[in-house]
């Protein structure tokens, strides 16, 4: 059975730095310890955050979405990771090749860099190929290592070289961050993967759960959501784990799961109804314009805001002198902006 889960940042992230996941990891926590992971599955993640031991960033940027490849000893690492998206070249290119290097000495596959754009192995019987690619704007470098807004018909080459493969998975950051359904336009790019061999898109980056559909006998997943995050915002703790059996017509399913207070995820049955998949695929059907969808994303934001800024408030208090004082001024500034 192949296993699929969306975003997994194994650091302390920018307002709860010395007390976030990383700070965890590093006392000896493994993420995935709540999970029951069988030998024969395959463990499909996004890694959004850096492993590595160097940085071009100073003072206390230095700290945030980075962990030492040295405290995740103990960790069970997932099969494979996506590694392009939004905060992979934070600290640099160094840190980039030295996060391959030690995904590559870990035995654990990965795909998204420039060089490495997609990856086929066997699971099942069948040949599986992902491509991995982000439709985010980059924030950190103007030459980013992984692959970056991919013009159409090179995404269509790349994936039209996985014609040797039974099964196509098309594993992709985009979309806008904390609203529940995807935009028109990138309804249309889905279905233009599907279009052109995907039998499997599964989103990541709005750190909330979108809905799916199917699309010409294609399954179409908008956003998984967090699966290993620490924020405060309750509609960023559901996600879900996406089950494909392949054994022989490829038969999907899925099962949900709620981030605790330690930022972990656990497998969960009572789902409140905003988040359950029922909900969000009738969001669907919404065809706003874009003018009317961004004033959907404003509104979420804010409500993400303003839950963050309680936590980091709640958290101040948690952290030592120096971390607290940087965090405050650079929240500071962000409110005032």
């Amino acid at each position: 059975m192949l296993k699929i889960v969306g975003d997994i940042n194994l650091t302390d992230g920018f307002f709860d730095t010395g007390i976030g996941v990383g700070s965890r990891i590093r006392k000896g926590a493994d993420p995935f310890r709540y999970l029951s992971r069988k030998k024969e599955d395959y463990w499909i993640g996004n890694m959004e955050g850096v492993c590595a031991n160097t940085s071009e960033l100073q003072g206390l940027k230095r700290k945030q979405f980075i962990i030492s490849p040295e405290c995740l000893s103990h960790v069970q690492h997932l099969d494979f990771y996506g590694i392009a998206n939004n905060h992979v070249m934070q600290h640099g290119a160094t840190a980039y090749h030295e996060m391959e290097s030690y995904l590559d000495t870990q035995n654990v596959a990965f795909a998204g860099a420039n060089d490495r754009r997609s990856y086929r192995f066997e699971h099942q019987g069948k040949r599986v190929g992902i491509l991995v690619f982000s439709q985010r704007p980059e924030n950190f470098s103007d030459s980013p290592l992984y692959w970056s807004l991919p013009e159409y018909d090179v995404i269509a080459k790349e994936l039209s070289s996985l014609s040797d493969c039974d099964f196509k998975i098309v594993y992709v950051h985009w979309g806008n961050e904390f609203i529940n359904y995807p935009y028109i336009d990138q309804k249309q790019f889905a279905h233009f993967l599907v279009d052109n061999g995907a039998n499997l898109v599964v989103g990541m980056h709005p750190h909330v759960l979108q809905g799916c559909e199917t699309y010409k006998n294609a399954t179409i997943f908008y956003s998984l959501g967090n699966f290993v995050f620490n924020m405060a915002w309750e509609p960023t703790r559901y996600s879900i784990i996406i089950s494909v059996d392949l054994a022989s017509s490829p038969a999907i399913s899925y099962e949900y799961t709620r981030i605790g207070d330690d930022g972990f995820p656990r497998l969960v049955k009572e789902v409140p109804h905003s988040y359950r998949m029922e909900h969000l695929n009738r969001l669907l059907l919404i065809q706003k314009e874009n003018e009317k969808y961004y004033r959907h994303v404003f509104y979420f934001y804010k409500k993400y805001k303003r839950s963050n800024r309680l936590q980091v408030l709640k958290n101040f208090l948690l952290m030592n002198p120096v971390n607290s004082m940087g965090i405050l001024y650079d929240f500071t500034k962000r409110v005032i902006h």
